[in-house]
């Protein structure tokens, strides 16, 4: 399949000549192109690795850079955007260097096995088992949130896209039983299309041309892909195998199975490696002539006029000479080439280490101007932080996550009160550990203390407000009756009591105690304004968000627990206190927007009769609204609102400018937010990745 090069082409990239049609029997008619701005692709390779000594450990293992052939993001991606090839290639340094099965946790806890304690830059305060727990675990996460925020920064549409794929990838890999072997190579080649990652590289090549399918363009590719998938996972299997068959027979155990197509014809035919070898190049091969056959026929007939879908599918295309090119002499496959390919990484080390990325000076970058608004705030901020932070992971930074399992409470109230947000709560905490750096026994505990309160303030407020929804489904007080729904909600506060008297530190208990008197105090208000039908002033509803918020317990009890060796002395209060606004604000303008009212019921809130920031906004900007004020009124006598009385208040919010303006706060409270963060994360050296990721998740 010979393509026709366009000028977009070699603005990126060249065409590679050859002196036969294929490249070591494969890939037969298939151009091979290289990236013009390869050293891109390098330095991105470099920062991943700079950042996993950094936040992990040693790394032994050859990623995607190859001195030989062209980097792999190069001769893979040759289309791809120049701006977009660093985070590409770092992202694909993750994957060599890491496995795919967890994203690179594997590699993870080798390396930070042989990592060492220094006492000068580490927390002396946990011991080294403690240390190299979080700095496995946590040092993958960084990595990961460095890689998310680079990508939304970029273009948040596409890496919506990316995060998908890549959600869809582990949760595949780690479905399947290795320990089993494939029946048939059907099956195996459905599995190793999502093992492998390709779905995955095919999303980061659309991010990187910028290119954005819609579900019927994907659904009309998904076919004509499929061939060329196939032959990528197998051309990986070909020219890996002879490194990871020594890794399996090293094992030394007769169990297990390896997760490899000559392995697997080596079993299923009973034949030697070198005919096993054979069959997957025959294989391999066939899957290749049908990707070319399925496009040719795709262009000359129902997609002769999808001009976005030709660049696409061509594109692809070179993804299969790249990844054989790359795999001819890559010292990860080749580990006789390692020791002459090290000496040539140390030479562009040396060049390049003064350089990061987006070309800013990495030594001087503590000293830098440059805003996060600048290019991407991942290569640019400052990140002089501690070898030990702890963030969180893509799952942690999602609010429509699956509902865990509820606490045995002795009745099934319990899972009415779980709440999506937990997630959300549970990258706060991994936030502020980032500067505090907790063992992983006590952020656990207090995680699972702010899930144990949170879920007995909802059964409480679902009573207090009278509301019959929570998420869409009935509250829990609607099955149970409400003095079962109180005696469960009890009980919760009282195992949450027990949880912090686990953390074994009396001032915890003291914290405790006095947050949640704030907490109930603030509820009493927020009640009293309600039951009265008295409008706070705007001071008055902020005040109130401010001193009964749960993040600052949590902030209070991590404060409290933190090694004087790290950073326990720093003040967030701040902090927290813009965080809890921000949250409760968003809380309330998400509540009378659409999507937000499929989840908790159509404008919950004014069923309620509650005084959100919006409402607060339009009653006290417009003290005459007689109008809006009486519907209010008859809403609290009645019990609810009807839905066309639900339409007018929005109506008037809308006119009030009580929308815009709720907005236009939650926009300053965000720039608030991220200059507090950077302050902070110039007092303590320590750069906080997932509290940035996490704000960027909740911007609105």
């Amino acid at each position: 399949m010979e393509q026709t090069i366009s000028n977009f082409e070699d603005d990126t990239s060249y065409r590679v000549e050859r002196g036969s049609p294929d490249i070591e029997g494969f890939c037969r008619h298939y151009a091979l192109r290289r990236h013009k701005y390869e050293e891109k692709a390098n330095l991105g390779s470099l920062q991943c690795r700079a950042d996993w000594v950094k936040y992990i450990g040693p790394i032994e293992r050859w990623g995607s850079w190859n001195p030989y052939e062209g980097h792999f993001g190069s001769v893979v991606l040759p289309l791809c955007k120049p701006d977009r090839l660093a985070i590409i290639s770092y992202i694909f340094e993750c994957m060599d260097n890491l496995t795919i099965d967890a994203f690179l946790y594997d590699n993870v806890v080798e390396s930070s096995a042989k990592a060492t304690l220094n006492t000068h830059a580490d927390n002396i305060g946990l011991d080294e088992t403690e240390y190299r727990t979080i700095r496995s675990v946590s040092g993958t996460k960084q990595i990961q949130s460095k890689m998310m925020l680079e990508l939304l920064s970029i273009d948040p549409t596409c890496a919506e896209v990316v995060l998908d794929s890549w959600k869809t990838m582990i949760a595949t890999t780690a479905r399947h039983d290795k320990a089993k072997p494939f029946s048939n190579l059907e099956d195996y080649v459905n599995y190793r299309i999502i093992d492998t990652g390709a779905p995955f590289v095919d999303t980061l090549m659309r991010f990187g041309m910028g290119i954005l399918l819609t579900e019927e363009e994907i659904e009309t590719v998904t076919p004509i892909v499929k061939p060329c998938y196939a032959a990528l996972g197998l051309a990986n299997d070909y020219f890996s195998f002879d490194v990871e068959w020594k890794e399996f027979q090293e094992r030394q155990s007769d169990e297990g199975a390896m997760t490899n197509a000559v392995w697997l014809f080596m079993q299923w035919n009973n034949v030697d490696v070198a005919t096993a070898k054979k069959l997957v190049w025959e294989v391999t091969n066939r899957y290749e002539e049908e990707y070319q056959r399925r496009v040719e026929e795709f262009i000359a007939g129902e997609g002769r006029n999808a001009a976005k879908l030709h660049t696409y599918l061509r594109a692809l295309a070179y993804q299969i000479p790249g990844n054989i090119a790359w795999s001819l002499r890559c010292p990860r496959y080749h580990p006789e080439l390692c020791d002459e390919a090290g000496r040539l990484l140390e030479d562009e080390m040396c060049s390049e280490t003064a350089t990061n990325v987006l070309g800013h000076p990495v030594e001087h970058e503590r000293g830098s101007n440059t805003t996060g608004s600048e290019k991407s705030p991942v290569w640019t901020a400052d990140d002089n932080s501690s070898k030990r932070s702890s963030v969180s992971s893509i799952d942690a930074i999602e609010e429509e996550a699956e509902s865990p399992k509820p606490e045995q409470l002795g009745t099934e109230v319990g899972i009415f009160a779980i709440h999506h947000s937990r997630c959300v709560r549970e990258a706060f905490v991994d936030a502020m550990n980032v500067w505090l750096v907790l063992p992983n026994d006590v952020v656990n505990r207090v995680k699972s203390i702010a899930e144990t309160l949170h879920n007995a303030s909802l059964l409480l407020d679902d009573i207090e407000d009278s509301s019959p929804l929570r998420r869409g489904q009935p509250a829990a007080h609607t099955i149970f009756g409400q003095g079962q729904t109180i005696n469960s909600a009890n009980y919760l506060l009282i195992q949450a009591m027990h949880q912090v008297r686990q953390l074994d530190n009396q001032r915890c208990m003291d914290v405790f105690v006095e947050e949640m008197r704030n907490l109930f105090i603030g509820q009493s208000f927020d009640l009293y304004w309600t039951r009265q039908g008295e409008c706070p002033s705007q001071d008055e509803y902020l005040e109130m968000i401010s001193q009964s918020g749960l993040f600052r317990l949590l902030t209070r009890l991590m404060t409290e627990k933190a090694s004087t060796q790290h950073n326990s002395t720093i003040t967030l209060d701040s902090l927290v206190s813009l965080l809890g606004q921000y949250f409760q604000i968003r809380d309330d303008y998400k509540n009378l927007t659409e999507d937000y009212a499929i989840q908790k019921g159509f404008c919950e809130d004014l069923d309620e009769g509650k005084y959100s920031f919006p409402l607060v906004h339009a009653l006290t900007t417009q003290p005459r609204n007689f109008q809006l004020r009486g519907i209010l009124r008859e809403s609290r006598n009645t019990g609810g609102m009807s839905l066309p009385l639900k339409q007018c208040v929005l109506e008037q919010l809308k006119q009030a400018g009580s929308m815009e303006y709720t907005h236009l706060i939650l926009g300053k409270l965000m720039k608030d937010i991220m200059c507090e963060i950077g302050s902070l994360e110039q007092k303590t050296g320590c750069s906080n990745w997932v509290l940035r990721l996490l704000m960027t998740r909740l911007r609105v």
